[in-house]
């Protein structure tokens, strides 16, 4: 426990008022000495009765790098089963939380009354991975901000950034949505569900009985008309360029998962199918998260990307291209490539 400025303040006015009743005579005393040893008193009492509370956050949803949001961190007494229980002495306090490398906080100290109200911070996601935000420390305080102790508080929690997301050029997608190919079954009998029309609907499909009930076009579906054939992205990298190839995986990926393309993903560690469900696509994030150095089987695979510490490569087929040319809005310069796991830049011929 420690004296605050304000707090050396008075104990330096009683000092001072003992050595003027010693030179003056004791009124100074009573009308000095008194309350600010009272005041002192009061006030070690207050800060040695608080304990050290548990903090609890409540945090962004995981984001890709560049992203974040809001953290809340709150104090209770305990976290039991059946949830959290308030402090029963709120406190006046200094809250100053842990934020870990990789990710950037607008504030970390705050002053709040503890256990009252929670202190709030915006984050940002700078580097791909798991983070721990905590743990914090609270400076109790007494309420006249005398005298303050600093206590550790338990409790952490953990925020996942994914790696850093960049728009694919137009012309690009347009190059990946060709790599699928797509089937349409002659046998149309299996009904599915109506629906409203949209561009690009037979007219055949028309439902002529519910349009006119509803005055609007009403189109027939039928189920299975179509299958997708998956896009497959094999992606690996040289020690020094697993965050190139963990972005520019997640953006291909994503770029052809919003264009109604499934993925299979070859990574070092394994593979990760993803098609049109939030679920995994969320799992191919979470993977990519954390993806270290390696070489992944490029056998058969439609795009192979292969990230180094100077830059990324993507090679579609036999020719190949830097990943910074694809978020570009200009058709880049391509190169022939006949090693997908080890490219060679010295060997360029136009597009």
């Amino acid at each position: 426990m420690r004296l605050t400025r304000r707090g050396i303040a008075v104990a330096g006015v009683c000092v001072a008022a003992v050595a003027s009743a010693v030179s003056f005579g004791p009124r100074a005393l009573n009308a000095v000495v008194a309350p600010g040893v009272l005041a002192l008193a009061a006030a070690y009492l207050q800060v040695s009765r608080t304990d050290a509370p548990t903090a609890v956050r409540e945090t962004p949803a995981d984001d890709h790098v560049g992203r974040g949001g809001t953290v809340e961190l709150s104090f209770v007494d305990r976290v039991a089963g059946s949830g959290a229980e308030p402090l029963a002495r709120p406190f006046v306090g200094r809250v100053t939380e842990t934020v870990p490398d990789g990710v950037r906080a607008d504030e970390t100290t705050h002053e709040v009354v503890v256990g009252a109200e929670p202190a709030t911070y915006e984050v940002t996601y700078e580097t791909r991975g798991r983070h721990a935000l905590g743990p914090s420390t609270v400076a109790a305080r007494d309420v006249l901000g005398l005298l303050e102790e600093e206590r550790s508080c338990p409790g952490t929690e953990t925020v996942l950034a994914y790696p850093e997301l960049r728009a694919i050029a137009a012309w690009a997608r347009r190059d990946l949505r060709a790599l699928h190919e797509t089937g349409l079954h002659e046998e149309r009998e299996e009904f599915d569900r109506l629906r409203e029309y949209t561009d690009g609907d037979s007219l055949r499909d028309i439902h002529w009985q519910t349009t006119a009930k509803r005055d609007e076009l009403i189109v027939k579906e039928f189920a299975a008309e179509a299958e997708t054939e998956a896009v497959s992205l094999a992606a690996g990298a040289a020690p020094g360029g697993a965050d190139g190839m963990a972005s520019a995986t997640a953006s291909l990926a994503l770029a052809l998962l919003e264009d109604g393309v499934p993925v299979d993903v070859t990574l070092p560690d394994g593979i990760v199918s993803a098609g049109p469900d939030r679920g995994s696509r969320t799992q191919l994030l979470e993977r990519l998260a954390s993806i270290g150095p390696g070489r992944a089987s490029t056998d058969d695979a439609d795009i192979v990307v292969f990230g180094e510490a100077s830059e990324t490569t993507v090679a579609v087929g036999d020719e190949q291209t830097t990943f910074d040319d694809l978020t570009v809005d200009r058709q880049p310069a391509y190169r022939t490539v006949t090693d997908h796991t080890a490219p060679e830049p010295d060997r360029e011929v136009a597009a």
